[in-house]
Order: C-alpha cells, then structure tokens, then sequence
C-alpha cells in the first residue's frame, strides 16, 4: 500500500466525518441495535442475550448493504461530477491512489458504524440480559463487518466505472433489487423453463451454485451458523421455488457431500467475491477513461 492511498483513505474517513455520512450511519446502526433490544427486553421475559443476536439478523441485513451502497456510491463519479477529479489527479496521487484510497476511506466509514454498533449490543446484552455470549458476539460482528465492507466495494466499484451520478445510483439500486426482489425470478425462472417445474429440494447443481452467489443468503447461512437460532435471508419469494427448499442452505439441498462451493463457509468466499470483482472492474474502467 503506497502512501498515497494511506493519504486518501485518510482524508475520504476525515471527509464523512465532516459531512455527518459517518454519523449518520452510526446513528441508523446503534438506534436499530437499541430499539431492538429494548423491544426484546421489554417484552420478552425469557429471552436471553444470544437469542437477541439472531434478531438483530433481519434488521442488520436490511440495513447495512443500504447504509454501505449510500456511503460509497458517489466516492469515484462525485469527484468527476464536481470536477476536482482533476484537480486532485494533477497531484502525487494518481488513478489507482484514487480508487483505492477511496476503497479503503469508504470501508472505514462503514466499518466503523457496524463496530459500535456492537459494541452498543455488547453493553445492552450485558445490561439487560446479564451475560453475552462472546464467541457469538464476536463471529456475528465479523461477518456483519465483511456483508458492510462488501457491499461498499461493490459501491466504490460502481462509482469508480461509470461517468455520471445517475449511472451510479442506478447500478446500485439495481443490483440491491436484484439481490432482495428479483433474484429467484432471474435464477428459478430459467429452470422452470429448462425443466419444467420450479427448483425442487434437491436442485440441479448450477442452480445451486447461483443460489449460493446471493450476498444476503451468503450472510444470513454464515450468520445462522455463528449464533444461536437462525437468520433468514430478506429477499422476496415468488413461488417458484418449493418452499421448503427455498428455506434450506445449498449443501442442506445437495445430494451427498457437498463440494466445497456449496458448503455453509463458502459464504464468506461469496462476500470477498462482491468486494474485490466490481473494484477491480470499476477500477479497469477508470484507469481506461478519458477524463
């Protein structure tokens, strides 16, 4: 990492910071974590603090990917917007110190957000339900950590490949819709075709494969096996797939044992693939560009 990037990051987390994009999504993170548990401790007398965890899947998954894409979005194609791209190009950093100082200053913001605001479940955990279960603390938080540094790669990706602002939030807003709403119409509708009937329990292993390619499943499979209880993916169903295999993981649906690209763990292979390819991509397209 050159000292340029180091520079950028730098400046992009001092910027959120300044503009209230830091406090903001700390404010959304730590108000969901709170109301949660209060919800719970209020109403629950039973509850303990690792069956609070797995609550917090539903509303962490809604929200984080939307905090991540608003923070990243505009870091590349706002510069370009404005026209200081070039103002900033004509001093030591260059096209990748850009793309990848900005990278590194938007993961930071989200980043930063997603820590307190376990750290706030940490101390209502202990406050309400007198003990927190470490390990799962711990784990969740990670992963909750690698779905929002995820999602924001695939933001700074997007902005850094494409020229205007509208370009940039129409991508992203795509590609959130395609993940929650239509993601089984545009993997279980070809099958239907191909076969005739919708996915069944045990589905044709290419089918699999793109089930398991979904972030919001990748989180919630790695979620459910890091904490008590199980988290279920926020995404619509159309009744293409049989129910009951729509609620099972892609090993569970696999005949056998499972190859390595369907187990629960490759979840996080998912994760990295959607922070790392639409950077590099968008990456490739700005370093090409004539600004």
């Amino acid at each position: 990492m050159t000292a340029q990037i180091t520079t950028v990051a730098r400046k992009e987390f001092e910027d959120a910071g300044r503009s209230k994009l830091l406090w903001s999504l700390i404010g959304l993170l730590v108000g969901i974590v709170v109301i949660g548990y209060t919800a719970i401790w209020y109403t629950a007398d039973d509850a303990t603090a690792a069956e609070v965890l797995g609550f917090l899947g539903f509303p962490l998954q809604t929200i984080v990917p939307i905090a991540a894409l608003i923070a990243g979005y505009m870091a590349v194609v706002g510069e370009r917007r404005s026209g200081s791209i070039k103002l900033l190009l004509g001093l030591p950093p260059n096209r990748t110190d850009v793309v990848f100082g900005k990278l590194l200053g938007r993961m930071a913001v989200v980043g930063t957000a997603v820590v307190l605001a376990f750290l706030v479940a940490l101390v209502l955990g202990a406050a309400f339900f007198g003990s927190v279960p470490l390990a799962d603390w711990v784990a969740f938080g990670a992963i909750t950590l690698l779905f929002g540094v995820a999602f924001a790669g695939l933001a700074v990706g997007v902005s850094a490949g494409v020229s205007t602002r509208g370009k940039s939030m129409a991508l992203v807003v795509g590609l959130y819709m395609l993940f929650v709403a239509l993601w089984e119409l545009v993997t279980a509708g070809p099958y239907y075709l191909l076969y005739d009937e919708g996915p069944p329990v045990e589905a044709e292993t290419w089918y699999l494969v793109l089930e398991q390619f979904n972030p919001m499943s990748a989180y919630t499979t790695l979620s459910s096996n890091a904490i008590e209880g199980e988290v279920f993916p926020f995404t619509f169903q159309y009744g293409l797939e049989d129910f009951e295999a729509s609620q099972l993981t892609p090993a569970e649906r696999y005949a056998g044992d499972a190859p390595f690209y369907l187990q629960d763990w490759f979840g996080v292979v998912v994760l990295l693939f959607w922070l790392v390819v639409p950077v590099a991509v968008g990456y490739y397209r700005f370093r090409n560009t004539d600004l």
